[in-house]
């Protein structure tokens, strides 16, 4: 951890071969057991996609060109779809930008890395929901994004949050993670590059970090406010992590009530998908069901 800013890595860093090998061809068979999302996962994921697409469209206009960075199986370019709505995606997994592709027809959704996209001021809004921290570079990242988007195109981005309890923690790194946050640290790397925050709130529950950012010419911070925005922040981190013991965790009903909300979605998850026949059939189902509610 850096001792100035509180900003939590992995050292050493593997090196940025091994890392886009390990995302094109390994890491969704290491996370989800295979090459391709299973039926659970189509629902699963139908569902969260769902979750995500209530918060952009709160940011969404009429027109917009959209970014999804690290677009997955597709399915929340699937669900936007369903809305209307034609968005770009970057995915350096293989399979599942195959899937993408094959499966649900989202002939947008390329295989590759962000640093692959090299055009400017081409987006509007671009999303990248639980990805900035498995980037080896998350300044260079923040540059691309900045890059790439219009003047006055916004970032919306959920990221884990390193002061979060909600795992025990043994749980808390992640294997395919290279970076950890907290609310100043991305704030401060946003102002430092040229964006502002317009919003960051705290999600219920897990405690994620979700902010919306805005392109802006300039750094919309001074150093001196950065600095000020960072002390005492590494401190506060180390607390965090120091106190978050495996008694004090068990002692607390948070693992508790997470083991029968999962063991309870395991089962609606397991219910539901065994009257269908394919994924897409799956999605459609979902995004039927949710679109009948609105």
């Amino acid at each position: 951890m850096c001792v100035n800013c509180g900003l939590v890595w992995v050292d050493p860093q593997p090196s940025n071969e091994n890392t886009e090998k390990f995302y094109s061809c390994e890491y969704r068979k290491q996370y989800k057991g295979a090459f391709q999302p299973k039926p659970k996962h189509c629902y699963r994921e139908t569902q969260r996609a769902i979750d995500r697409t209530n918060r952009f469209l709160s940011i969404y206009k009429s027109g917009m060109s959209v970014l999804d960075v690290g677009a997955g199986a597709g399915f929340f370019a699937y669900v936007l779809q369903r809305q209307g709505i034609l968005i770009d995606g970057i995915e350096p997994n293989e399979e599942y930008a195959k899937f993408a592709r094959t499966n649900l027809g989202l002939g947008t959704i390329r295989t590759g890395f962000l640093r692959d996209l090299t055009t400017s001021d081409q987006y509007d809004l671009i999303t990248i929901n639980h990805v900035f921290e498995h980037l080896p570079n998350p300044r260079r990242a923040m540059e691309a994004m900045h890059k790439l988007l219009k003047k006055g195109g916004h970032v919306l981005m959920e990221v884990p949050n390193i002061e979060a309890v909600y795992h025990a923690p043994n749980k808390i790194f992640h294997v395919g993670h290279l970076y950890w946050y907290n609310p100043n640290t991305i704030r401060a790397l946003a102002l430092q590059l040229g964006f502002l925050v317009d919003d960051m709130r705290i999600v219920k529950g897990t405690t994620h970090i979700n902010a919306v950012l805005t392109k802006c010419d300039e750094p919309s911070a001074s150093e001196a406010e950065v600095e000020a925005l960072l002390a005492g922040n590494a401190q506060r981190v180390a607390e965090v992590l120091q106190q978050h013991t495996m008694l004090r965790h068990y002692s607390t009903p948070t693992p508790y009530v997470r083991f029968i909300r999962k063991m309870h979605q395991y089962y609606k998850e397991r219910t539901y998908v065994k009257n269908f026949n394919d994924c897409k059939t799956i999605c459609d189902s979902v995004c039927d069901k949710w679109l009948g509610n609105h």
